[in-house]
């Protein structure tokens, strides 16, 4: 696992994050039109919901990913970037909280009818 000992697999990491802080995550998203809210996991940083929508309009070289939570009855979109690339941007732009598994960056905001027909058109593709 690249090359390092006792390095767990990025989806190991990811799949922790969701099982154990999913909540919370979704209940700072409802609403926020403001920030870029990303949460390191192995060598990617991740941005669900309202931050993924602000996340693949800077990314737009990324795909969204689509998931279930078995104790949350809609489906979360995600949006992932590699650590290097999250590097390259935080160093024109100045993050609002720069912890080594959370960052928080300032965006531009958008109304809600932009962020609904994102949404929907992103659930509609993976179903």
């Amino acid at each position: 696992m690249n090359g390092k000992p006792n390095v767990e697999p990025p989806w190991m990491s990811l799949k922790r994050l969701v099982e154990t802080r999913m909540f919370d995550i979704l209940r700072k998203e409802q609403g926020n039109r403001k920030y870029i809210r990303l949460y390191g996991a192995g060598e990617y940083w991740h941005a669900f919901e309202e931050s993924a929508f602000q996340l693949s309009r800077i990314f737009t070289e990324y795909e969204t990913t689509l998931f279930s939570h078995k104790d949350h009855p809609f489906p979360v979109v995600m949006a992932s970037i590699p650590d290097n690339e999250l590097r390259s941007y935080i160093r024109q732009h100045i993050p609002v909280c720069d912890r080594f598994d959370y960052k928080q960056l300032l965006a531009v905001e958008f109304s809600a009818a932009e962020y609904r027909t994102w949404h929907e058109h992103a659930v509609k593709e993976f179903m």
